[in-house]
């Protein structure tokens, strides 16, 4: 009898086990979702700011810059930060910086003031990204990692359309400024959710946080880790890009779209996002490189082909495309760097995440840059044309893969 009952047990603690890290993972993918969401909520609001502080939609696109650089600087402490005194400590304070700061921003009716706070926003975000990553290697075993990764990252995609449509809704309705206010609330909430994240209660060295980051230069030494990363910058350059491009060009003499709609079309793209739950299955099938050249040629051809078609059907059904080209790449990317950075997998993955945001935030300004030409398909085929030599590096990464060693 008492064997049975010993075997009842073990396969009690099991499926507890289970729960506990299905648990972990849904917190992770909601906080992805929910902080990174913070970097969108000003593309729809571009026009907005423009037309409210008498300023170039130029000028107004810092507001959306001015978090990824904030952000990406950032992302170099707090990663060093975390290994001293913990992952989770980090991403609490994180949180609960975020709840003070996020409804400020909305308190001023000065374009200064609100740069100034989305900068000082962008910085408290960056207590999530690198540490949730390095959280997820030390607390998930291997068989659960590559699918928490690939939940939280389809979150940090998925950001990128729900920010936009959270902004838009709550700017139609409301005001601009109430987006802020309201994104202050899901943070305090989110602060609750975090508490269900066991402590990573480990042995950390007690090593200088300025040491581990001059540290991180040595990983620019490995060749292909800096292709890798050529390839990262345009990943989130080329979605701020094109969604800030499509906003303009939807609302256009051509389509006279009102916000609404627009918003409708920025939410159609969610389903792109679902095709990031798949990345992890296709690289076992047909191996990771390749399906990052997919991914990539993909989002390629279809930013392309949204510059010549002018039918509202079609540009949606392009952006939706695009959105799962990326979605299906990125996943591949970042498990591309973490193999390429070895032992040291949690700097060069902290490295990602400075590089993919300063993308993000060159995106929008490379859009108004673009669109004052008076060409409204330029900034497609611009970020389609760089996708495309993104296409080519990755062929080159994946022919010395093999050849060059990875990080000590």
């Amino acid at each position: 009898m008492a064997e049975p009952s010993i075997k009842r047990k073990k396969d009690l603690n099991y499926q507890l086990s289970g729960l506990n890290y299905r648990l972990m993972t849904a917190v992770l993918f909601w906080c992805g979702l929910i902080v990174m969401s913070g970097m969108y909520l000003t593309i729809p609001l571009i026009s907005v700011f423009s037309t409210s502080f008498n300023i170039s939609p130029n000028d107004a696109a810092w507001t959306s810059t001015i978090f990824c650089i904030f952000f990406a600087a950032g992302c170099l402490v707090y990663g060093p930060l975390s290994d001293r005194y913990g992952r989770k400590k980090i991403i609490l304070i994180g949180m609960v910086l975020l709840t003070i700061v996020s409804p400020l921003v909305g308190l001023f009716d000065n374009i200064y003031w609100i740069i100034a706070l989305r900068a000082v926003q962008g910085l408290v975000a960056a207590t999530f990204s690198p540490v949730a990553l390095a959280y997820i290697v030390e607390m998930f075993p291997d068989t659960k990692k590559l699918t928490a990764t690939g939940f939280l990252v389809t979150g940090f995609l998925m950001a990128g359309i729900t920010g936009q449509v959270i902004s838009g809704f709550i700017n139609q309705y409301l005001s601009w400024n109430y987006v802020f206010s309201i994104m202050g609330i899901f943070y305090f909430i989110t602060i609750f959710i975090v508490m269900a994240l066991p402590y990573d209660d480990i042995q950390r060295p007690k090593s200088s946080v300025i040491r581990a980051i001059v540290q991180m230069g040595s990983l620019f030494e490995i060749k292909t880790l800096v292709l890798t990363y050529a390839v990262d910058i345009m990943l989130l350059m080329s979605m701020m890009c094109m969604y800030t491009a499509l906003g303009y060009y939807l609302s256009g003499p051509q389509f006279g779209l009102n916000s609404q709609e627009i918003l409708y079309i920025r939410a159609v793209g969610i389903i792109g996002i679902l095709f990031a739950s798949t990345s992890g299955l296709l690289a076992k099938k047909f191996h990771f490189f390749s399906v990052l050249i997919a991914g990539l040629l993909i989002a390629a051809v279809s930013l392309i082909l949204l510059g010549m078609v002018s039918n509202v059907i079609l540009l949606t059904a392009l952006s939706v495309v695009f959105v799962a080209g990326m979605a299906v790449a990125t996943p591949n990317v970042i498990e591309l760097i973490g193999q390429l950075g070895g032992k040291a997998r949690g700097s060069a993955l902290s490295i990602h995440t400075v590089i993919l945001f300063i993308g993000a935030g060159i995106g929008p300004i490379l859009a108004t840059s673009l669109l004052t030409t008076g060409i409204s398909s330029l900034p497609y085929l611009v970020m389609g044309i760089m996708l495309i030599i993104g296409v080519g590096l990755s062929f080159l990464i994946k022919r010395s893969f093999n050849n060059e060693p990875v990080g000590n």
